[in-house]
């Protein structure tokens, strides 16, 4: 994984840890409210990683996490990041592994309710 993938995928975990742990038991559970909750914005992401400069550039470091996830069995990280303006995923996540950009909603439920992501990218 690029340093770059590696940094926002620690700042997701971390933003996941802090924003969605314990809101929902299963995926069904999440609403739309909690989504609106738990979600980043691309820009906000690449701030918080120290790379604003890739905002308009991240979908293909957000391609390298969801693969990270696809190969481990887990959903897709990524689903978290979206757009400000349409509160979703660009086109860019239906080319990232795993994800689909018509079954968002779902693999964002998905991953807002799993527990099981490491606490760091460099535990693995």
């Amino acid at each position: 994984m690029t340093a770059e993938a590696t940094a926002l995928a620690r700042i997701l975990l971390r933003h996941h840890e802090q924003t969605c742990r314990g809101l929902a038991a299963t995926p069904k559970a999440v609403t739309d409210g909690m989504i609106g909750q738990s979600v980043i914005y691309y820009g906000n992401l690449c701030d918080r990683a120290g790379m604003p400069f890739l905002t308009h550039g991240v979908g293909q470091f957000l391609g390298e996490i969801a693969e990270w996830c696809d190969e481990n069995g887990w959903p897709p990280l990524n689903a978290l990041a979206v757009n400000r303006e349409t509160g979703m995923p660009g086109e860019g996540y239906d080319e990232a592994s795993g994800c689909a950009l018509l079954e968002w909603p779902e693999q964002v439920r998905k991953c807002i309710a799993f527990d099981a992501y490491p606490e760091d990218i460099a535990n693995l």
